[in-house]
């Protein structure tokens, strides 16, 4: 290259024309990378008084500013013979090909293409700082004219720098082409191993499905063999239930005190290991979905004292107080008998076994909600309440809050877990609040 067309650039100013500070920020952080001097314009017409204040050697402009657009600056450039020989490249989408007529038009130097990369921005300026000096002695002006888009346009432009937007044009489309065939690589070697992944789902879903067959399979196995031994340990259970009861009646004859302490022993042994197979079979039942209802109208009243008198006698041998608050007013509801009375018992139950004094409290209570009445059935204890930490886990099945080998209270942990799946399925709610050191209540609510 001629050493006279060489400049040094520390002597060089570049215009920055842009509406928004952060790309005109950037232009210049950019343009001062190659130590050249910047300024920077917010629109056309305060560009025009830089310009005219201190000639620049190069302008860099966008198209859509306020007050006077990159067209009409380059125009009004041009059109100064005092200023027309500063190139200028004005920054554009390039989505209609009309763009590139307007450019001409104006007496655009260069075009750069939005959104542009940073190295090709930076050349087109050097080539067109290294170009300016050739561009000075060819001046002849030629005029062309033509139709585009049903309108013509009357092209007045120097020959070198009509070459030179054409040139760039090209060198645009070539770049957004070989960006193109980048994507179009990038596409096929994402479908490639959408493919690859979709083979691999499919494999998957094989496998899962498989296993589902053998989870149904073993859950039906499950099932079965929960309820053959259901069976086949009920019935020497109520046998044993049943002798132990002849004898403690002394049916057979008188007992010594001993004797009759071994067999109330052994019965009650034997009613709470029934009471563990009949909540694990419900829990079973539940789980595989067979649980069945028999909706009837149950008074609430009955099942209350009911449920009452049958756990008396444990309350009774703690010396505990156990009370039945149901009010005047007689409540009937439709609903399974049989899941409503395990529910309570089973919450009576354990408010009697968590309580070593004081009382044990079930209630029964109706308010209106929404426009429906809401049946509430609430068991208060004034036992050791439960920790906040622990409360997260009590309707889980199998957890016991205490589960370490010197914990007094027996039981499976099903309890609760089987409370709140029946009250679920009966289509209502257990909650309870409860106070560590003060006690708990269990409320089961209904709505009818």
């Amino acid at each position: 290259m001629d050493s006279n067309n060489q400049i040094k650039p520390d002597e060089i100013e570049i215009l920055i024309v842009e509406d928004s500070p952060t790309q005109a920020e950037r232009l210049r952080r950019l343009i001062q990378s190659l130590h050249y001097n910047a300024r920077v314009a917010a629109n056309g017409q305060l560009a025009l008084a830089a310009i005219r204040e201190r000639k620049p050697h190069l302008v860099l402009s966008d198209i859509v500013m306020p007050e006077m657009n990159g067209y009409d600056l380059c125009r009004a450039i041009k059109a100064d013979p005092t200023l027309r020989d500063i190139p200028v490249i004005l920054v554009t989408s390039l989505n209609d090909p009309k763009d590139i007529i307007r450019g001409i038009e104006c007496g655009a130097d260069n075009f750069i293409r939005k959104p542009y990369a940073e190295d090709y921005l930076l050349n087109r300026i050097s080539h067109m700082l290294m170009n300016q000096k050739l561009r000075k002695n060819q001046n002849v002006e030629i005029g062309i004219a033509l139709y585009l888009g049903d309108q013509k346009h009357f092209i007045n432009a120097e020959r070198q720098q009509i070459l030179d937007l054409l040139i760039s044009t090209y060198e645009q489309a070539v770049q957004v082409n070989g960006e193109l065939q980048a994507r179009e690589r990038q596409v096929i070697e994402l479908n490639m191993r959408l493919a690859h992944h979709a083979a691999e789902l499919e494999t998957t879903n094989r496998e899962i499905a498989l296993k589902n067959l053998e989870l149904a399979e073993a859950s039906r196995m499950k099932s079965a063999f929960i309820a053959n031994m259901s069976h086949e340990l009920r019935t020497p259970l109520n046998a044993i239930i049943g002798f132990t009861g002849a004898l403690l009646m002394k049916l057979p004859g008188p007992l010594t005190a001993d004797q009759d302490k071994q067999l109330t022993t052994i019965r009650a042994s034997a009613r709470h290991l029934l009471s563990l197979i009949n909540d694990i079979l419900d829990v079973a039942k539940i789980e595989a979905g067979k649980l069945t209802l028999s909706i009837e109208p149950v008074p609430c009243h009955d099942l209350i004292a009911e449920v009452a008198e049958t756990l008396r006698p444990l309350a009774q041998q703690k010396g505990l107080l156990l009370e039945v608050d149901a009010g005047e007013q007689k409540v009937v509801i439709d609903t399974d008998r049989r899941a409503l009375t395990q529910i309570l018992i089973n919450l009576l139950n354990n408010a009697i076994k968590f309580t070593e004094q004081g009382s044990v409290r079930i209630s029964l209570a109706r308010r209106e909600e929404d426009g429906a009445l809401v049946t509430e059935m609430s068991i208060t204890d004034s036992g050791a309440g439960i920790k906040e930490e622990d409360q997260a886990k009590l309707f889980q099945a199998f957890s016991q809050l205490d589960s370490t080998s010197t914990r007094h209270v027996e039981g499976a942990g099903l309890g609760l877990y089987l409370c709140q799946n029946l009250a679920n399925a009966i289509g209502g709610a257990l909650f309870f609040n409860s106070d560590y050191g003060q006690g708990s209540t269990f409320t089961l609510a209904l709505r009818s």
